[in-house]
C-alpha cells in the first residue's frame, strides 16, 4: 500500500517541512462507474493533490429497515436519497482496483466510513486516514472505534453549532483521540456569507490540527483558508458539475484544481517567516535605494564627519539609518568624490595582488569585467573569464598579452530583453543571434591577447518565461535552438562556445523567471552532441534545478560530466538562492567534486558580488575550496 506518511507528519506537528495536504475527494460523483472513479483519480493526481477520498457506506448498517422498505415514509429527500446511494455504492473488488490505482499513481487514499462495517472493511484494505463525515462528528462510537486503528482521523464540522462541536472536542479528549477538525459548511453549493472562515480560529483552540473542507463555487476559500493556518484542505473533483448526484454542482474541474492546488503550493513558498532579501532585491535595492557618497575626495587616515556625506543611487553601500555607526571613524581606504561610501572601507582589506596563492591542480580562475581586468591580472590565473553586458562589446579592450586562457561570458539581455533562441518570436531569436554574433566577434578580437589556448564562450541559449508555471515541451524548444545555432558563423577550430545550464527559476531585469529550456540533462546532452560542443556547468544552477525537480545532484553531475569544458562554482539554496557563498548553502560539495575530479575542465567561481570590494567575496570562495577541495579542483 502507498502511503506518503504526509498525513502522519501533520499529525506529529511537522507541518513545516510538509506543507498542506491537499485531498481531492471523489465522493460518489463516479457515480457508481468504476471506469470514471479511476480517470477521476488520475486527474486528481495531474492536479498535484497529496490524497484522493472515496466514501464506504453498508446502507443496512447505516438506515433503519422501516427506511429502506419504504422511503417514501420518512422525509421527502430519502424517496431520491436512499435509491441514488445504493446505484453508486462501489464493490469490494472495485475498492481493490481503486487501492491499487492509487498504488500505482503513488496517491494516498482516504475513505469516509459512514458505519462500523465499512471502518473494518476500508482499514483492511489499507487507507492513510479515516475522515469522519459532518453528519457524524457527533457519532462517539464510529469514532471511537475508527480511532483504535491508529490511523489519522479527520472530522469535518459542518452542520453544527459551535456548543455541539466544543462538546464533541471533549469528549475526544476523555477518549484519547487524535483528530483533525476541518471547518466545512454542509450546503451544496455553499454561500461565501456562510462560510465564517474566522471560526477557524476557534477550532485552533480545540485541536492542534485544522483544516478546511469546502463546498463553495470556486477556487480562492481554500487559498484563503490555507493562508490562515489550515493544514489540511478538501473539496470535491468532478467531470460534469450538471451530473446526476448531490456533489456535482459543488465540485470543481480538473482544470480548477490545477489552478488551485498551484496557488496553495505558491502559498507554502510565500508564508516564511524569515525576511530574507533575495538577490533580485539586492539588483533593486543597489539601483533605486540610496547610500551614503563621498562630496569631495577622502583619504586615508580621514575620520568620517557628516559633511563629507549626501545621499544617491547606487544603494551598494552605506545607508541613512546605518551612518550613525560610522561617524567618527577612521577611513581604511580612500574614497572618491561622487563614490559611494562601504563598511568594508573602515576595514583592512587585502589586495588583489596579496592574495596568497592557491594550490589547484585543474584551469582554475576568476571572473571580472574589462574595466578592473587591469587589477585581477596580477593574479596569474591559468584562465579568466570575462562577463559582458551588451555596451560591453562595444568597449575598446584589447590588453597586453597575457597566458591566461580566455573565456569570455556572452550578454544574457540585449535591448532590455533576455537573449533567447528557443522563442517563437522572430524578432527576440533575430536580435539574440546578433548579440551573439556580436560576441564571437568580439570574442575573437581578444583572443589576439590571449594567444595560449583557444577561447571559450559561454552562451545562454534562451528557454524563460516570465509568466508560465507548467513544464513547455523542452525538445520543441531544444529543437529551435538547434535552428537558430546555425545561423551563427563561427570557425570551431578557432573558438569553443560552451553553452550554460540554467536555473529553474533566474533572476533577471527585476525579478523571477521560469526557465524550461537547458536544465535537464537530456536537452544539454542532445543540444551539444548535435553540434559536438562542450558545455558550461554552474554547479549552483545544478543544484537549484535538482532541488526544483527532486533529482540527485550527484546523479545529474555524473549524466553531464562527459561533456562538460567548463565550470561555474557556487552554494545556493533551495530553488532560486542563486550565487551563496561556499558553505552558507545547501550543496554537498565533496561528492559532486568527486564525481568530477576525473575529467578535466577550467573552473571559476561566480559568488553574488563577489567581485566588489577587492574581490573579497571571490577571494573568500577560493581559500575555502582551496582548504577544502584543492585536491579535486
Amino acid at each position: 500500500m502507498f502511503d506518503s506518511g504526509k498525513i502522519k507528519k501533520i499529525f506529529n506537528h511537522q507541518r513545516e517541512h510538509y506543507g498542506v495536504y491537499i485531498i481531492a475527494e471523489v465522493g460518489i460523483n463516479h457515480n457508481g462507474s468504476l471506469q470514471t472513479a479511476l480517470e477521476l483519480i488520475s486527474a486528481a493526481k495531474s492536479a498535484g493533490v497529496d490524497a484522493v477520498k472515496f466514501q464506504k457506506r453498508d446502507i443496512q448498517s447505516i438506515y433503519s429497515q422501516e427506511v429502506l422498505d419504504d422511503s417514501n415514509n420518512s422525509e421527502w429527500s430519502f424517496e431520491y436519497l436512499i435509491p441514488l446511494l445504493r446505484e453508486v455504492e462501489l464493490s469490494a473488488d472495485d475498492y481493490k482496483t481503486i487501492r491499487a490505482k492509487c498504488d500505482e499513481l503513488q496517491l494516498d487514499l482516504i475513505i469516509t466510513p459512514f458505519d462500523e462495517k465499512s471502518a473494518e472493511f476500508v482499514y483492511n484494505l489499507g487507507i492513510s486516514a479515516y475522515k469522519i463525515s459532518s453528519a457524524d462528528m457527533t457519532n462517539i462510537p464510529l469514532i471511537k472505534k475508527c480511532n483504535d486503528y491508529g490511523i489519522p482521523l479527520i472530522i469535518s464540522t459542518g452542520m453544527w453549532s459551535d456548543a455541539d462541536i466544543t462538546k464533541c472536542a471533549e469528549i475526544y479528549k476523555i477518549d484519547n483521540i487524535r483528530y483533525a477538525f476541518l471547518l466545512a459548511q454542509s450546503t451544496y453549493p455553499a454561500p461565501y456569507e456562510t462560510l465564517n472562515l474566522d471560526y477557524i480560529k476557534r477550532l485552533k483552540e480545540l485541536t492542534p490540527i485544522v483544516g478546511y473542507s469546502g463546498h463553495e463555487r470556486g477556487t480562492f476559500i481554500p487559498i484563503a483558508a490555507a493562508a490562515m493556518g489550515c493544514q489540511i484542505i478538501e473539496k470535491h473533483i468532478t467531470f460534469n458539475k450538471n451530473a446526476k448526484g448531490p456533489d456535482h454542482k459543488a465540485s470543481m474541474l480538473p482544470q480548477e484544481w490545477k489552478d488551485m492546488v498551484y496557488q496553495l503550493r505558491m502559498l507554502e513558498k510565500a508564508r516564511g517567516a524569515t525576511k530574507h532579501v533575495n538577490q533580485a532585491e539586492i539588483q533593486n535595492k543597489e539601483a533605486f535605494a540610496k547610500s551614503a557618497v563621498a562630496i569631495r575626495d577622502l583619504p586615508v587616515g580621514h575620520v568620517l564627519i557628516k559633511p563629507d556625506i549626501t545621499y544617491k543611487a547606487p544603494g551598494k553601500g552605506i545607508f541613512a539609518h546605518e551612518i550613525h555607526d560610522f561617524i567618527g571613524k577612521v577611513l581604511k581606504n580612500p574614497v572618491k568624490k561622487e563614490h559611494y561610501i562601504d563598511k568594508s572601507d573602515f576595514e583592512d582589506t587585502i589586495k588583489i595582488s596579496e592574495w596568497e596563492p592557491f594550490s589547484f591542480t585543474k584551469e582554475w580562475g576568476v571572473k571580472c569585467r574589462f574595466h578592473d581586468y587591469d587589477a585581477y591580472k596580477t593574479l596569474n590565473s591559468p584562465c579568466i573569464e570575462f562577463h559582458c553586458s551588451q555596451s560591453d562589446l562595444d568597449v575598446k579592450f584589447q590588453p597586453e598579452i597575457s597566458k591566461s586562457a580566455l573565456i569570455v561570458h556572452a550578454p544574457e539581455v540585449v535591448n532590455r530583453k533576455l537573449v533567447d533562441i528557443c522563442t517563437k518570436d522572430d524578432e527576440i531569436v533575430r536580435q539574440s543571434l546578433e548579440i551573439l554574433q556580436k560576441t564571437i566577434n568580439k570574442t575573437m578580437e581578444i583572443a589576439k591577447s590571449f594567444p595560449t589556448k583557444k577561447p571559450k564562450l559561454v552562451m545562454h541559449l534562451g528557454g524563460m518565461y516570465l509568466n508560465v508555471r507548467d513544464l513547455v515541451d523542452t525538445k520543441l524548444l531544444i529543437k529551435r535552438a538547434i535552428e537558430n545555432f546555425k545561423k551563427l558563423k563561427y570557425d570551431p577550430n578557432l573558438i569553443e562556445i560552451i553553452p550554460e545550464n540554467l536555473p529553474p527559476r533566474p533572476w533577471y531585469l527585476g525579478g523571477e523567471w521560469f526557465q524550461h529550456g537547458f536544465m535537464f540533462s537530456d536537452d544539454m546532452k542532445e543540444f551539444c552532441n548535435h553540434f559536438n560542443l562542450k558545455m558550461t556547468y554552474d554547479i549552483c544552477h545544478a543544484s537549484l534545478f535538482c532541488n526544483e525537480f527532486n533529482i540527485d545532484l550527484v546523479e545529474y553531475t555524473k549524466e553531464v560530466m562527459p561533456i562538460v569544458g567548463h565550470v561555474h562554482i557556487s552554494d545556493a539554496y533551495g530553488n532560486n538562492g542563486e550565487g551563496v557563498q561556499i558553505g552558507e548553502g545547501n550543496i554537498d560539495f565533496e561528492p559532486v567534486l568527486k564525481e568530477m575530479e576525473k575529467f578535466q575542465f577550467s573552473w571559476v567561481s561566480e559568488i553574488w558580488s563577489g567581485h566588489l570590494h577587492n574581490g573579497a567575496g571571490t577571494y573568500k570562495c577560493m581559500r575555502i575550496l582551496d582548504e577544502k577541495y584543492a585536491g579535486m579542483l
